[in-house]
């Protein structure tokens, strides 16, 4: 077991590890000891090695999902970064914290003022908020836009033309593909079921329209649209609805889900969605962005920034916006985002400095939570190297295809020598941009 000052933990390879891999570089530069670890298939690997001062978590709503880290560092300072902020009425209530360890243990970063007042409204202590920014967000300034390929690299590695008008389509028809088992979570949350038959039937019928939609548009040979299904999406069940309502996939409609979307954004014309935060992430790159709604969007859905932007409600819209006959010089959803979460100043730098701060006792940090409020459930914990390998033993033997890993996980589970050549890319340009 090997003492470090920081575990870092991320969900989603990539939502998450850009802005992982350069505050890491920042920290390791500053003499900080990390270790970037996949949560949850890393760390059963992680418990038997390593022994955090500060635990980075993607998320935090109950102790129910790290029962099993508190198990074994319940001493260690958690820092919640809270990946998603920006709520609709459908899904605020279960991504709501609650429960004595998320509300009085855990430290919080919040994006923006109005999430910081969500926080105290749920019973948050202001010393427990760390208000900061969005720091994916500042990947699409310098220095760190430098970091993602070319336009020219993409269009290399991916096949694609790169003097035709690029269209990126960030999906987020996310009700469309929850398993039951995720439903029924979202119900012990707090959602209603009213509300989630809603979503899922607008999801499913949007999804549908809009595939109708690039199949028209796509006839267009200047165009390559780009339609990249969401990071948790399973990329067989995604592309087994794409093939139900076009069985021919067309020719300039290339359905891309490796990388993030920031190297897509900063290198694509225009940026379509449906209620996707990416939208957001395109305004803030400078790009042109359209909701597309090809139905009413359901209250349950509906946020108040979605009516920063134009929408489009008909194909002869879209096939307009494809061809360069459509354009929009509406800033309104951009000036929003950076004074809202980016008026604090580079918030990946900001991040790695208050880490260091955590570390050093210069700032204060809750309390370890106790034993009954950390793991209520388990009522005897084995030794950590007994539960490392019971769990590594019964995922190999469920998951065998995927080498212990679940199927869903696969594509996040990212080595520990990629990892390490991503934060040494990052490094470098740091290192050379100051």
């Amino acid at each position: 077991m090997r003492d470090v000052d920081v575990v870092y933990l991320y969900e989603h390879a990539a939502r998450e590890l850009d802005v992982a891999c350069a505050v890491t570089a920042r920290l390791r530069q500053a003499g900080v000891a990390v270790e970037i670890v996949h949560w949850p298939t890393g760390f059963p690997v992680a418990v038997t090695r390593f022994c955090p001062r500060l635990v980075i978590l993607p998320f935090c709503y109950t102790e129910e999902s790290y029962e099993a880290l508190l198990a074994y560092w319940r001493e260690s300072i958690f820092l919640n970064l809270s990946w998603e902020q920006l709520f609709y009425l459908g899904n605020q209530k279960a991504k709501t914290p609650r429960g004595a360890f998320a509300t009085q243990h855990v430290i919080h970063q919040a994006w923006s003022e109005a999430y910081k007042n969500f926080l105290l409204s749920n019973g948050l202590a202001e010393g427990n908020i760390f208000l900061n920014g969005q720091p994916a967000y500042a990947l699409y300034d310098e220095p760190y836009r430098g970091y993602f390929p070319s336009r020219a690299e993409l269009a290399s590695l991916h096949k694609l033309d790169s003097s035709r008008r690029w269209i990126f389509f960030p999906e987020n028809y996310n009700w469309a593909f929850y398993s039951e088992a995720t439903i029924q979570q979202f119900i012990r949350g707090g959602q209603s079921l009213e509300e989630i038959d809603e979503m899922i039937e607008y999801c499913r019928r949007s999804l549908n329209d809009v595939l109708q939609w690039f199949s028209f548009a796509t006839q267009n040979e200047q165009v390559e649209i780009i339609l990249r299904p969401r990071p948790s999406a399973a990329q067989e069940e995604f592309y087994a609805a794409v093939k139900s309502v076009l069985p021919e996939i067309p020719s300039h409609l290339h359905i891309i889900q490796k990388g993030s979307v920031r190297e897509w954004i900063l290198a694509s014309d225009v940026v379509l969605s449906s209620h996707s935060t990416s939208l957001i992430e395109g305004a803030v790159a400078g790009k042109p962005v359209f909701m597309v709604e090809p139905h009413p969007i359901p209250a349950s859905l509906k946020v108040a920034w979605q009516d920063l932007l134009t929408h489009i409600k008909i194909c002869d819209e879209l096939i307009q916006i494809c061809s360069g006959g459509m354009q929009t010089d509406d800033m309104r959803l951009k000036e929003w985002a950076r004074a809202a979460m980016m008026e604090r100043g580079d918030s990946i730098d900001n991040l790695a400095r208050f880490i260091s701060e955590l570390l050093s006792g210069k700032m204060d940090a809750p309390p370890p939570p106790s034993r009954v409020v950390a793991t209520p459930s388990l009522q005897w914990i084995p030794p950590a190297r007994l539960w490392s390998m019971y769990r590594r033993v019964k995922q190999q033997l469920r998951f065998r295809k995927t080498n212990g890993v679940e199927p869903e996980f696969v594509k996040d589970a990212v080595s520990r020598d990629e990892v390490d050549s991503w934060i040494e890319k990052w490094s470098r340009l740091l290192a050379v941009t100051g």
